[in-house]
């Protein structure tokens, strides 16, 4: 980070903080941590702040999540930008909290008010039966324009609709393991296609990289009919259901 020397050192801690109230979410610090009600305890971290040369800011943080559900923690990475270093700061904030932070909120309560896939399972050693759910997260999605007509554009709408289950489905085949385990998972699932058609996609779980889902989601961006750029974007948790 450039010296501002004429400026107080910024509190990470204290902007998520404030970013949170702003949208209505209460919390306190516990030491390092950010604790909120529901037993969630969040770490911000910076990871790299860059000033433009049309005064505007880049900046990349990490916010590590903590929970008696989640074995260690996980983590999730808000790349960003704002006409100051500030806004681009709580510009990653906000986001991250409206997406990510949600549909974790919903995943360590016992009663979902979201929707979600449930899947049952055995035991292959004890014969034991139990129960998963994807917990659905809000959906983030951008087209440049509608989808072009076509002579098949009654299938093409069909298909082209974003329901909460759309990305997680179309990749679905690439987390057997995590859906047969038994830990608490946070995924991050993106697809895009460019104006040209060129596909592209990252997916991460509990913040690490997965690419073992990019193939499904770039298969299932080359299936959207043509509306120029478009994304999509989604948190999904996989968690033992109550």
């Amino acid at each position: 980070m450039p010296d501002q020397p004429e400026s107080p050192p910024l509190s990470l801690q204290g902007l998520l903080t404030h970013t949170l109230s702003e949208l209505g979410i209460k919390s306190r610090h516990e030491g390092e941590r950010i604790a909120l009600d529901d037993g969630l305890q969040l770490v911000p971290f910076e990871l790299k702040t860059e000033a433009r040369s049309n005064g505007s800011w880049s900046t990349s943080t990490v916010i590590e999540v903590h929970h008696p559900l989640i074995q260690d923690a996980l983590f999730e990475y808000q790349h960003s930008a704002g006409s100051s270093l500030l806004e681009s700061l709580r510009s990653g904030f906000r986001s991250w909290a409206r997406m990510d932070l949600v549909t974790l909120q919903q995943a360590v309560q016992d009663e979902l008010e979201c929707p979600s896939l449930g899947m049952g399972y055995t035991d292959a050693q004890t014969g034991t039966e139990y129960r998963r759910q994807v917990v659905l997260g809000p959906m983030a999605h951008y087209r440049q324009y509608p989808p072009e007509p076509s002579a098949t554009q009654a299938d093409d709408e069909a298909g082209h609709d974003f329901c909460p289950c759309c990305l997680f489905t179309n990749s679905m085949d690439a987390f057997t393991d995590a859906l047969q385990g038994r830990e608490f998972v946070g995924v991050r699932l993106y697809a895009a296609r460019d104006a040209d058609g060129q596909v592209s996609a990252d997916c991460r779980i509990n913040g690490e990289d997965f690419p073992a889902a990019l193939q499904h989601l770039e298969d299932y961006a080359r299936s959207w009919p043509q509306a120029g750029l478009e994304f999509r974007k989604q948190y999904v948790v996989i968690r033992n259901q109550p």
